[in-house]
């Protein structure tokens, strides 16, 4: 089929790039290659931006082919190897595919349709698979280079969220700073990715009441909107738990004043330190030593006697946020594509996360995901310096 194909596209073909003949052996690392005269083309189906938007292109690549007389073989030059012996689509083809399945969640069949109404293109489903997981090796770099990125930052967002992998439940989980985002696949949650990814890192983990994160190595911040949201809902299931009901009275007249002046002054130890003497009493009047009768009431003395010394790091530190909201807000794009997926295919779950947090990534920064892709550049930060210079 794709050999039928590609003969049918010659008589297409409006840019032929002649291409050097390889210098090296890429098998033994020889050189140099003995130049034949042997011609090899490929023809490639391509994307590239325009001011209007995007078009398809067709390229032949030719070249000649060199011999190696150590492994007595002959080679296509490297800018003709490096797309496959079958392969029929370049780089921008795929990052337009990626982009409708990654940023817009639609299903292959919905892809597949579009590509012929956009560019005349008949695809197979089976096809985009091959795709992503192309585009995701293609990053792993640059996944590596926002790691490094995200072990400078003062501070990481991480949360986690249950995904079905062909029938079996795996985990996926995200970690970020507000620009830069990673997911990570697990077969259980149990919290080794978190020491495995953590493990050397000096800043300030912020995260929900999971115990899976309690063991990491490093400060902590507990989120303060997923301890008010809990207490919230337990007080609307037991409004008749006066102790309950009192406790909650109290925590609202702690942290209702240090909020306000976050949100007002900023996230700074100058502005919220002295509200420690506040937290203090606190605990001195409402937890240390009480006697409390009521069940719920004994859960949050329990929860708060645990997390004493990681309720409050965002009053000592300078930017550290007090809740986890960057986190799920990176990761709802998964639970999205969860429900309209059901199940993902394993093959294809690594490389497509790889390609979702370069999304979220340049969501937070502003930035054009699909444009990012179609320019080939692995690194972010690059990308937006060439953005600038135009």
């Amino acid at each position: 089929m794709g050999h039928q194909k590609r003969e049918s596209m010659r008589g297409k073909v409006k840019r032929i790039v002649h291409v050097e003949r390889g210098a090296a052996c890429p098998e033994c690392g020889y050189t140099p290659l003995r130049p034949t005269e042997e011609v090899v083309g490929r023809t490639i189906i391509n994307l590239v931006l325009t001011r209007s938007g995007v078009k398809k292109t067709l390229t032949r690549y030719v070249g000649f082919k060199g011999y190696c007389i150590k492994c007595t073989r002959i080679y296509a030059p490297p800018e003709i190897r490096k797309y496959g012996k079958h392969q029929l689509y370049g780089h921008g083809f795929k990052s337009w595919v990626a982009h409708q399945r990654v940023a817009l969640r639609l299903p292959y069949g919905s892809i597949v349709e579009a590509a012929e109404e956009y560019f005349g293109e008949k695809m197979n489903e089976g096809s985009i698979p091959g795709f992503i997981q192309d585009l995701g090796q293609y990053y792993i770099e640059a996944e590596k280079g926002i790691v490094q990125t995200l072990l400078q930052s003062p501070f990481i967002h991480a949360d986690e969220t249950k995904i079905s992998i062909q029938g079996v439940n795996q985990y996926v989980w995200v970690f970020t700073d507000g620009n830069y985002v990673i997911f990570k696949l697990t077969e259980t949650r149990e919290p080794a990715i978190i020491h495995e990814l953590l493990k050397n890192y000096t800043g300030v983990l912020v995260s929900d009441f999971y115990p899976g994160y309690d063991s990491a190595p490093c400060q902590q911040q507990k989120c303060w909107v997923h301890l008010i949201r809990n207490l919230n809902s337990d007080l609307l299931e037991s409004p008749f738990d006066a102790e309950l009901e009192r406790f909650a009275w109290e925590v609202k007249n702690l942290i209702v004043p240090v909020v306000n002046d976050a949100q007002r002054y900023g996230l700074k130890k100058r502005i919220l330190y002295k509200f420690k003497k506040d937290v203090d009493l606190f605990y001195k009047n409402s937890i240390n030593d009480k006697d409390l009768k009521s069940d719920l009431a004994q859960k949050y003395q329990k929860l708060f006697i645990r997390y004493q010394d990681s309720l409050f790091t965002f009053l000592e530190h300078d930017g550290i946020p007090w809740h986890n909201n960057t986190a799920e807000r990176a990761i709802r794009h998964v639970a999205k594509q969860r429900a309209i997926s059901t199940s993902f295919y394993a093959s294809v779950m690594e490389n497509y996360l790889v390609l979702l947090g370069i999304k979220q990534a340049c969501r937070f920064q502003g930035k054009s995901f699909f444009k990012f892709l179609l320019s080939g550049e692995t690194d972010l930060e690059k990308f937006e310096a060439r953005k600038r210079k135009r």
